[in-house]
């Protein structure tokens, strides 16, 4: 018997079918997930005399007066302000188990006035406060509401009383762990 030695066809076909079909199922997917996620960033710039003045008024102030806001499901709010080594707490207590926005809004106004030229707030959120509550308390004590008086402070550069509906813009979260 004799074997027959086949002579190699050097051109084939390639059969690129199934590679175009999962292309084009999984293209639209990608572009449906893609539509899904939209990442906002809100701008909200601080007037230049405001912004001079808290960069001045962190150093000046750091190690004289320092406002904290711990906040907790349980206990509500509590207010800590220490002020050239004396502390003073303030507790806001939970309204039919909700946080007392319009309380915390009033304590801060007071507290604002009594220290014009403080414009940093550390938060101290307890882990189970949920972030709308969180975001919530921010917008609270940031500004003052329509109808009350604005905030009186020295410009930094020249001296001349400038207002501003600003109470405590510049929030730092204080129990933030990274790991």
């Amino acid at each position: 018997m004799r074997f027959r030695s086949r002579v190699d066809d050097s051109t084939f076909e390639l059969n690129l079918a199934p590679m175009l079909d999962i292309i084009v199922s999984i293209v639209p997917m990608l572009l449906m997930s893609v539509a899904f996620v939209h990442v906002t960033i809100i701008e909200t710039p601080v007037p230049q005399v405001v912004e001079r003045a808290i960069a001045s008024a962190n150093e000046k102030t750091k190690d004289q007066t320092q406002v904290s806001l711990s906040m907790s499901k349980e206990d509500g709010f509590k207010i800590t302000v220490v002020n050239k080594g004396a502390t003073k707490q303030t507790m806001i207590a939970l309204k039919n188990g909700e946080f007392d926005m319009d309380g915390l809004h009033a304590e801060t106004l007071q507290l604002k006035k009594a220290f014009p030229e403080v414009f940093r707030l550390e938060l101290n959120p307890n882990e189970n406060v949920p972030l709308n509550e969180i975001v919530g308390v921010m917008d609270t004590v940031r500004m003052v509401r329509s109808g009350e008086p604005k905030i009186v402070f020295n410009d930094v550069d020249n001296g001349k009383p400038v207002e501003t509906n600003l109470m405590f813009p510049d929030i730092v979260f204080g129990n933030v762990t990274g790991g």
